[in-house]
C-alpha cells in the first residue's frame, strides 16, 4: 500500500513519466503528507442515476439466454439526475442510487487500487459498495453505488468527501486493458454479459 509520501511523489511526476498518477482536481500536498494518510479522499460529483419502481417481479443479473430482447435497458430502468453545487440530493431510508466520484483518476500501469466508504457516514448509515477494485491504466471518474441502511433520509451534497482510495503496486502489462467503465463522467449501469459457462449450467 503506498504511504502518503508515495502517493504525493506519484502525483507531481511529469506528465510523460509512466508511473504518473493522475487525479482532477489534484490533492493538496501538502495536506496529504500532514495527514500522513495511506489513501487519497474523493469527493461526490453532481451525476445520480436513481433506479425507477417497477411492476417487474425480477431483473435478471444473468443472461439466461443469448437472444433475450426483452430484458430492460438502463434509460427504461433508471432516471438521471443534475445536482448543482449548494443542492442536495435526499436519499430515503432503503433507497440506492449511483452517484460519481468528482475527481477523474487516470492510473499507470504499475499501480492499482480500491474505494471504501467514510467511516463517519457509515455511521449515519450511508453505505457506499467496500472494496471496489480500480485496475491498472483505469481513466475517468468512478461510478459509486450509494444506498442508505439507515432509519432517517440523508441529504449528500455535490462537492462533499465521500469515500477513499487506497493504492497499491502492481506489475505493469504489456498492454493496457482500460475496461468498460474507463473515461465516464457520469455514473453508468453496466448490463449482465453473456457467460458460456452458465449457459451450459442453465441448459445441462
Amino acid at each position: 500500500m503506498l504511504s502518503a509520501d508515495q502517493i504525493a511523489d506519484a502525483l507531481n511526476l511529469e506528465a510523460t513519466h509512466p508511473d504518473r498518477l493522475t487525479v482532477v482536481p489534484k490533492p493538496d500536498d501538502a495536506a496529504l503528507r500532514d495527514r500522513a494518510a495511506t489513501s487519497i479522499d474523493l469527493r461526490l460529483g453532481r451525476w445520480f442515476r436513481a433506479f425507477k419502481q417497477t411492476r417487474a417481479q425480477a431483473y435478471p443479473l444473468a443472461v439466461v439466454h443469448a437472444d433475450a430482447t426483452d430484458d430492460p435497458t438502463e434509460v427504461s430502468r433508471t432516471k438521471q439526475h443534475f445536482v448543482p453545487f449548494g443542492k442536495k440530493f435526499v436519499l430515503h431510508p432503503g433507497r440506492f442510487v449511483l452517484g460519481a466520484t468528482l475527481e477523474w483518476l487516470q492510473l499507470p500501469g504499475s499501480l492499482s487500487g480500491y474505494v471504501t466508504g467514510k467511516s463517519s457516514l457509515g455511521r449515519h448509515g450511508l453505505v457506499i459498495e467496500t472494496a471496489a477494485g480500480i485496475h491498472p491504466h483505469f481513466s475517468g471518474c468512478l461510478t459509486l453505488e450509494l444506498a442508505n441502511v439507515g432509519e432517517v433520509p440523508l441529504a449528500i451534497y455535490p462537492g462533499m468527501t465521500v469515500c477513499q482510495v487506497f493504492l497499491h503496486r502492481t506489475e505493469s502489462g504489456k498492454t493496457a486493458d482500460l475496461g468498460m467503465f474507463s473515461g465516464r463522467r457520469k455514473p453508468v449501469l453496466s448490463p449482465p454479459k453473456p457467460d458460456e459457462i452458465f449457459s451450459r449450467l442453465s441448459d445441462a
